[in-house]
């Protein structure tokens, strides 16, 4: 091979490196592999960078819900680490006590990332964020709770407050959230109750999003009248609109917001529309949720 080939190749390689910023990881929890890929932003210094965990929702993959909000892209952009953890047979045990619940410890799971980054990256322990959709927003509904003081801020994509969390959801230390729900989730209801399609079985229960709203406002004493703001009807072909409600003046300057996606169903705004609309509803396509949940996370000031 000549020294022209083997230079190119080289430069190739370094190139390639320099961008290749997504690893896949395994971390031993209770005797049993557990796998999460780490996406970090390419060309920077990693110490002292952000955190944000991003959890698929049930039956899907970290490497699915990394393709469907695109939060790679942002962390190039805005300089922060992404995790996207893989649940044992696709699922989170997020307190539900449902049928076919997982058993694995989760919580535990969650505290060895962020022990293992903050050991190998030197992250911002003090903004640390979590966010998921459905199964994986419940599971970090039950991680504010959990790990309370390890999180800064979390921003649940279609969820709402499990019927058996609420009964004992408390914050010893403030923590913002912003929470995305469409009001014709044919899922996880808006109004509550039981969380699944009509046919099926209960996969648990959950309280109304009003309710679960409430909640997340006494916890972090925030003002009880929001500030409203209408979001932009940019496509008016996906059935839906939004709204904007702002809690603010909580503890530490915590905000618990609130995305009304009206007419919106069980899907990620701005994503894909994963499964027909007769069975998971419209996805709105006003706006990009990952943009604005990591504008929300970037706004909240590190303890």
């Amino acid at each position: 091979m000549g020294k022209i080939t083997v230079l190119f190749v080289l430069l190739f390689l370094f190139i390639r490196c320099s961008h290749a910023q997504t690893t896949e990881r395994t971390i031993k929890v209770d005797g049993e592999t557990r796998n999460f890929l780490l996406h970090a932003p390419p060309d920077t210094v990693r110490s002292g960078l952000p955190l944000v965990v991003v959890l698929h929702g049930h039956g899907g993959t970290g490497k699915q819900i990394m393709k469907e909000t695109g939060f790679n892209d942002i962390s190039d952009r805005e300089k922060f680490i992404v995790v996207y953890p893989d649940g044992l047979n696709k699922s989170w045990n997020d307190g539900r006590k449902k049928s076919g619940d997982s058993k694995s410890n989760d919580v535990k799971f969650m505290e060895k990332i962020l022990d293992t980054l903050k050991t190998e990256f030197g992250t911002d322990t003090s903004r640390v964020f979590f966010t998921g959709m459905s199964n994986g927003a419940f599971m970090s509904i039950v991680l504010s709770y959990r790990l309370n003081d390890r999180i800064l801020a979390i921003a649940p994509i279609c969820a709402n407050m499990p019927v058996l969390l609420g009964k004992v959801y408390s914050l010893s230390r403030p923590v913002s959230v912003m929470l995305i729900n469409g009001t014709d989730d044919p899922l996880v209801k808006w109004d509550g109750g039981k969380i699944g399609f009509d046919f099926q079985k209960a996969r648990g229960y959950s309280l109304s999003t009003e309710e679960t709203i409430s909640i997340f406002i006494r916890e972090n004493h925030c003002k009880t009248k929001p500030v409203h703001e209408e979001i932009p009807d940019i496509n008016e072909d996906d059935g839906c609109f939004a709204e904007k409600y702002t809690y603010g003046g909580g503890l530490s300057g915590t905000e618990v917001v609130l995305i009304k996606v009206v007419n919106g169903g069980h899907t990620v705004p701005g994503g894909s529309q994963y499964l027909p609309k007769y069975l998971v509803g419209n996805t709105c396509q006003d706006f990009k949720a990952s943009e604005m949940i990591w504008s929300f996370f970037k706004s909240r000031k590190g303890r």
